[in-house]
């Protein structure tokens, strides 16, 4: 019969320890389990308490004999595998630039292309671990302004706000309210740090009121 080694009064201490104030509930399983090793029972008697088999608990006594109190704790585990093989993932970001707004359309193309089906959530999570974020895009005139004219505004801009700083007057800016047929802005995922921008229709422009 398999019985642990006789413990010292610190080593009965810090498993009683473990036992009631250890977060993992295998750890504080494994602490008791040594304590009552310690106190007579056998591995069979142990195993019963835990409902687990007798060579798991011998596997208890040996991994402390081995490795001490650290052999109590659990050992870094790989979880399970991804979904998508690395050489699949490069294919989101494929569908996700085709497709910015909508990742069920992301979930059709790559099941197409893998015959896998994946679920939005796991595409959500790939995609942020990629540093992509949903956020607003932003809307941008159809046509760019003429260099001089813009310059020639800004120019304007400046010599106004220096008149106010100067006390010559001041400077007022409004904000004009006004309808639109586009519907409202949509949002999608960009990269961090990236932002895509809608072009505005010069057929639908906007009525200030």
């Amino acid at each position: 019969m398999k019985y642990v080694a006789p413990l010292s009064d610190m080593e009965v201490q810090t498993l009683t320890d473990m036992q009631h104030c250890h977060p993992s509930r295998r750890a504080r399983m494994r602490a008791h389990g040594l304590l009552l090793s310690h106190q007579g029972f056998s591995m069979r008697r142990i195993a019963a308490v835990y409902q687990v088999s007798r060579y798991a608990v011998a596997e208890w006594l040996e991994r402390w004999q081995s490795a001490g109190l650290v052999g109590l704790y659990d050992h870094p585990r790989s979880g399970r595998p991804p979904r998508l093989t690395p050489e699949e993932q490069p294919k989101v970001d494929q569908y996700l630039q085709e497709h910015p707004k909508d990742l069920k359309q992301v979930v059709h193309l790559l099941e197409q292309a893998t015959q896998k089906r994946v679920r939005t959530k796991t595409i959500n999570r790939l995609i942020k671990k990629n540093r992509y974020v949903w956020k607003r895009l932003r809307k941008t005139p159809a046509k760019s302004p003429e260099p001089a004219h813009y310059q020639r505004a800004q120019a304007r801009i400046a010599d106004w706000q220096a008149r106010e700083r100067a006390g010559e007057g001041d400077l007022w800016d409004f904000d004009a309210s006004g309808l639109c047929v586009e519907p409202c802005m949509p949002s999608a995922w960009p990269p961090i740090g990236h932002t895509w921008e809608l072009p505005q229709s010069s057929q639908n422009p906007r009525l200030n009121v």
